[in-house]
């Protein structure tokens, strides 16, 4: 009988320096060092190299391409995979650093996606290690740009075969079995707002917006009657909310729906609040836009983005929708809702999996054998993740059941035991998978 807790023990300081060392590098797309060499711009390219050094030092073969990092073990049997990505979201914090205490670690990346993705990597090194993984082939591959639309990895698997089974650590324990439809649809419409001639806000689609900025030219008028949390630069009103990941909107406070129903009903725009109450409501029935399916569930809606100026406003709604009705059905049900008009997208299709399905059922396993939780069952998640792309995987962990460890907010946190324990799940899985 096989110890897995005791597997890992040995590679736990590893582990803490690489995430120490991988999180210190802020690497969020920057278009503005974004070069044909450096596709996502600088650090995103110092992370995949980092990742890479890891990777030579461990012993995998390495393959280094401006967009991933692939790490490849074994020439004969079964392909397993483990997809992760050391892209982050962007924060107006500095939290692009390890901070911790006896508990945790804190810090843009600890859940999504490095601190997984390092468990996984450490969890496969101490199989290969100890002559556990035999007859298979493994593959690691660390993405650059999983938040910012995945291209990388769609580049990646035009060249390379989808594996027998595999993984993403990137989502919830015990295991996820399906994933709602994601990405984003732009809506756009030229209209002349009472007394605001623009507004900027949000840092990603997927993120609700913890800041957005409104400029007036009624400032005087109405100053002293806003309730909301603000603050005023001149003739701008920046509203402050808080961000939350954007398949779980309801966490967080949408500082563009806090502006926009402020203003609207001080100005008396009744298309501002229109807005507001339509996407208040997370999953759409104010608008008319809720569907949702036994397997897959329900809709979700995020505005992640938002820029009005020179008369045009244009929202970056992330969707999450299940696998029926057809995607064109529920936007035209939101144009409607809204009264905008789509003028740009990019959907990823749903992915679910029969709760009998042998991949879900090994990785099931794994995580009760190593938890003896009998009670958490397979689950069905709102987020988008690579198992979008590959064909034969699922998300699995880290975050426990009915935890939180609030990824695309600025207190992102892991549990140094969970993160731990995860690698030991990761471990037993890899382990069960190479036997199937």
């Amino acid at each position: 009988m096989i110890d897995f807790k005791e597997l890992v023990k040995p590679y736990i300081n590893d582990l803490d320096k690489a995430l120490k060392e991988l999180v210190s590098i802020p690497s969020v797309y920057d278009k503005a060092t974004s070069s044909d060499t450096k596709p996502y711009g600088e650090n995103v390219d110092k992370v995949l190299k980092a990742f890479a050094k890891l990777g030579k030092d461990a012993g995998f073969n390495v393959t280094e391409n401006p967009c991933y990092t692939e790490l490849t073990y074994g020439n004969e049997g079964d392909l397993i995979g483990i997809y992760g990505h050391l892209d982050v979201v962007p924060s107006t914090k500095d939290i692009f650093k390890v901070t911790e205490d006896e508990t945790n670690y804190y810090g843009r990346g600890v859940d999504d996606d490095k601190g997984p993705t390092l468990a996984a990597f450490f969890a496969a090194k101490a199989l290969i290690d100890n002559n556990l993984f035999n007859n298979k082939r493994l593959v690691i591959f660390a993405g650059g740009d999983e938040e910012n639309g995945s291209s990388g990895l769609g580049e990646y698997m035009k060249t390379h075969l989808n594996p027998k089974y595999g993984f993403t650590p990137d989502s919830d324990f015990p295991v996820v079995n399906g994933e709602k439809g994601c990405g984003f649809v732009e809506l756009n419409k030229r209209i002349q707002l009472k007394h605001v001639t623009a507004i900027k806000g949000g840092l990603a689609f997927n993120m609700a917006i913890d800041k957005c900025t409104f400029k007036v030219d009624n400032l005087n008028e109405i100053k002293d009657l806003i309730k909301a949390k603000h603050e005023i630069n001149g003739n701008e009103i920046t509203f402050i909310g808080k961000s939350a990941h954007g398949a779980t909107p309801e966490l967080g406070e949408n500082a563009f729906l806090i502006g926009m129903k402020e203003l609207g009903e001080l100005n008396h725009d009744e298309f501002m609040i229109k807005i507001h109450n339509c996407f208040i409501d997370y999953v759409g029935k104010n608008m008319n836009a809720y569907f949702a399916s036994n397997n897959l569930k329900n809709t979700v809606y995020n505005v992640g983005m938002v820029k009005y100026e020179n008369g045009l406003l244009r929202l970056s709604v992330n969707i999450r929708y299940p696998e029926t009705p057809n995607i064109n059905e529920i936007i035209k049900a939101v144009e409607k809702g809204t009264d905008m008009v789509e003028v740009d997208r990019e959907l990823n299709d749903s992915v679910f999996f029969s709760v009998d399905h042998p991949l879900i059922q090994s990785l099931y396993q794994a995580y009760k054998d190593e938890t003896n939780d009998e009670v958490s069952k397979p689950t069905i998640i709102g987020g988008g993740t690579y198992a979008k792309r590959v064909k034969n995987i699922v998300a699995f962990g880290p975050v426990f059941p009915n935890e939180n460890y609030f990824e695309h907010q600025d207190v992102e946190y892991m549990p140094k035991k969970r993160l731990i324990e995860a690698m030991a799940i990761y471990a037993r899985a890899l382990y069960y998978l190479s036997k199937k």
